[in-house]
């Protein structure tokens, strides 16, 4: 059976100081239905293979799409509404979940189609993201009951580690290449860093108050990466300087999702917006596109090892991929989105 549906154009557009808008359409981007109806489809990434996996929070389940065929399969949680707010794949491609209202961290591993479910010690946390070590321990948020906990899955064994701000609601996580935990605080609106050798925990106010920060991310060199979405930001935090900086996104945007390409740059999708836009640090410019949708809303984000980006997306339950090859061949002509130094600025490039 076919699971690919249809590629879609998206435009691409400018936005100058007058706020005036062209377009240029480019077909970089394809769509493909999920199998179950109304899913939901929520947290996205991949595994070593490159293979897409998402999690269903409707209908309670974890699945697979095939990058070669656009295959989709899919896996019951053994837990009924387990609501499985996150999903990673560790070194061996073995997924691992937040299910949320079960107050479980779940693995699956898709050589066996086996599931394993861990109860978290604490009743109610709410296991909100997930991140995983360099050593393999499994690392999340806590939500309600304000904690970062830690599973070592060759054992099978938890940690928890109480967050000084109380009522913190951390969300976010992120493991950094020197294995040192950063999270985010949704209402304690700061970034903490956990020490695990001695779970020692310092916290960062962040620059603007009240932001309804998100996703966490962490690049190749160490930096912090963020959704304020209250500011329509991302924001960048260094841990060598200690310093924020940040970026408004173009227009009215609000970013959701998070993910970092090879290159360095910095993704996004924008729910209200129906966009999925890219930020490039080492200049301040932003490119972003309609996804080409009624009712369209990109949820999670992830890039694949050729760039290619992968998205969920609610509104019409199903997979999106922005294809890098299409992508780059068209930029040098297209007419781009473009914010520099939080001004808007116009581009040197024409359409054809």
């Amino acid at each position: 059976m076919k699971k690919i549906l249809f590629a879609v154009n998206i435009s691409f557009y400018l936005i100058l100081s007058h706020a005036s808008i062209l377009s240029a359409a480019d077909p970089a981007i394809s769509f493909y239905q999920i199998p179950t109806p109304l899913s939901f489809p929520s947290a996205i990434t991949l595994d070593s293979n490159s293979t897409v996996w998402f999690a269903e929070l409707n209908s309670n389940k974890v699945v697979s799409l095939n990058t070669s065929t656009y295959a989709f399969r899919e896996y019951d949680i053994p837990t009924v509404r387990s609501y499985p707010t996150d999903i990673i794949s560790d070194k061996n491609g073995v997924l691992w979940l937040a299910q949320q209202d079960a107050n479980q961290i779940a693995s699956f591993d898709p050589k066996t189609s086996n599931f394993r479910e861990h109860e978290i010690p604490t009743p109610q946390s709410q296991p909100t993201r997930l991140s995983v070590d360099k050593a393999g321990n499994i690392w999340f948020t806590e939500f309600s009951a304000n904690k970062i906990g830690m599973l070592t899955p060759s054992k099978g064994k938890f940690r928890e580690y109480e967050i000084p701000t109380k009522m913190s609601q951390p969300i976010g996580i992120a493991a950094d290449n020197k294995g040192v935990i950063w999270f985010i605080e949704s209402q304690g609106n700061k970034l903490g860093k956990l020490n695990p050798v001695n779970g020692d925990i310092k916290e960062y106010p962040l620059p603007f108050q009240f932001c309804a920060p998100n996703e966490l991310i962490a690049d190749k060199n160490g930096n912090l990466w963020m959704s304020a979405r209250k500011d329509r930001k991302l924001l960048k935090f260094d841990p060598r300087t200690e310093t924020f900086k940040d970026f408004t996104l173009p227009g009215r945007g609000v970013p959701e999702g998070i993910a970092i390409d090879s290159n360095g740059n910095t993704w996004y999708t924008d729910k209200r917006g129906s966009k999925v836009g890219r930020l490039e640090p080492k200049t301040g410019e932003f490119f972003e596109f309609n996804i080409g949708l009624a009712n369209g809303q990109p949820f999670d984000i992830a890039v694949d090892a050729k760039n290619n980006v992968w998205f969920t997306e609610l509104g019409n339950n199903k997979i999106g991929k922005v294809d890098a090859s299409l992508l780059s061949k068209k930029q040098d002509s297209s007419v781009l989105s473009i914010k520099l130094d939080g001004q808007q600025k116009k581009l040197l490039k024409q359409t054809r």
